[in-house]
């Protein structure tokens, strides 16, 4: 992804604190220069879990902010700047398809690809409870986690790794892997459909199961987005579960409550 002798202008998009902490690694190396982050406005920064100002860092670097939240706004900034490259970073919203069809665009994923695609991927990694977990680089497609992969990392954590430290152990190898990539030190391997799909609010214990019986089975899994009503304790779990459950569904997202 390097370009001998010349400078790789590039747009950002997202505003976590993962967004934050990649930009501050990327500003350091020469051959990159960031013109443009695609954020969020004020109001919605309120709902949006691990977000962070990002107006001071942008103003100390001397990078434009949009918080308009209107891609074409967004597009209209990286094509009079002749952006070469767009990196999304902790960012939920889907890349529009005419900045796809217009510029290389490479974002993560909260999990290893193919095996484990969709959504809430480290609620879902740390209720699996595992003690390991991973992460990816891949091209953006049109499709949702359907670009070819460019880099996997995976890392180890304790039964008792708190869901903070976990979002955490995360983000930073997933700066890790994108330097990595930057670098021109990745390997592209095509991507796979997911070949069992969880619904939306299906009840959290069977769909740790699914997802425990697909992983072991390299059966390609995609696991839906949550929301706080699924975050609700039931009283049919067993109390091993139970206790899983309550770190995963806690701090920096919405905390679990109990079932009425």
């Amino acid at each position: 992804m390097v370009k001998n002798d010349s400078i790789i202008k590039v747009a950002v998009t997202g505003n976590t604190l993962l967004t934050l902490k990649a930009m501050q690694r990327i500003v350091n190396l020469d051959n990159y220069k960031i013109l443009h982050v695609f954020g969020i406005n004020s109001e919605n920064m309120k709902n949006k879990v691990n977000s962070v100002d990002l107006s001071a860092f942008c103003s100390k670097n001397n990078i434009s902010l949009n918080k308009t939240e209107n891609w074409d706004s967004f597009y209209t900034d990286c094509i009079e700047t002749k952006v070469d490259l767009v990196i999304t970073l902790g960012d939920s919203r889907i890349i529009p398809k005419k900045i796809i069809d217009s510029f290389r665009v490479i974002g993560n994923h909260g999990a290893v690809l193919p095996g484990i695609q969709g959504g809430a991927s480290l609620v879902w990694g740390r209720m699996l409870n595992a003690g390991s977990w991973g992460i990816s680089i891949m091209n953006i497609d049109e499709k949702v986690d359907s670009g070819d992969i460019l880099k996997v990392k995976s890392f180890l954590y304790d039964k008792d790794t708190s869901e903070q430290e976990f979002v955490t152990m995360s983000d930073n190898l997933t700066v890790e892997a994108l330097l990595e990539v930057l670098a021109g030190n990745y390997s592209i391997v095509k991507n796979e459909k997911w070949r069992v799909r969880v619904a939306k609010h299906t009840d959290s214990k069977k769909a740790i199961d699914v997802l425990k019986f697909c992983v072991e089975n390299n059966i390609p899994v995609y696991m839906p987005s949550r929301t706080p009503s699924d975050a609700k304790v039931s009283k049919e779990w067993p109390d091993k579960f139970t206790s899983i459950f309550k770190i995963a569904n806690n701090n920096p997202y919405p905390a679990w409550t109990e079932e009425i």
